[in-house]
């Protein structure tokens, strides 16, 4: 029997996957020159998610409440995996034009 199968694991967030989700929305907005192709956008994403610290919550029903001074550095880890997996999908795309 799977992990799935015997637990809820919807319940499971990674806090820091939606805060890399919205800022790389925000940067898609206003970065048009960025190429907005699946391929470039899950490329970014997943460097930015293997280049910061993870912030897992188990609960539906609770609200989030990380620790403010872990979110601060995440949000600097994430700004910094920005700048860095932009640099690198735009140097080397994974995609033919």
């Amino acid at each position: 029997m799977s992990l799935s199968d015997r637990y809820h694991l919807e319940y499971l967030r990674n806090r820091t996957a939606e805060m890399v989700y919205k800022r790389v929305e925000q940067f898609l907005h206003e970065h048009r020159e960025f190429c907005p192709c699946e391929q470039c956008v899950l490329d970014l994403l997943a460097y930015m998610l293997n280049h910061v610290d993870p912030m897992y919550g188990t609960s539906l029903l609770d609200p989030f409440d990380p620790d403010s001074a872990k979110e601060q550095r995440v949000r600097i880890q994430i700004d910094l995996a920005l700048k860095a997996g932009a640099r690198k999908v735009t140097e080397t795309p994974n995609h033919n034009k």
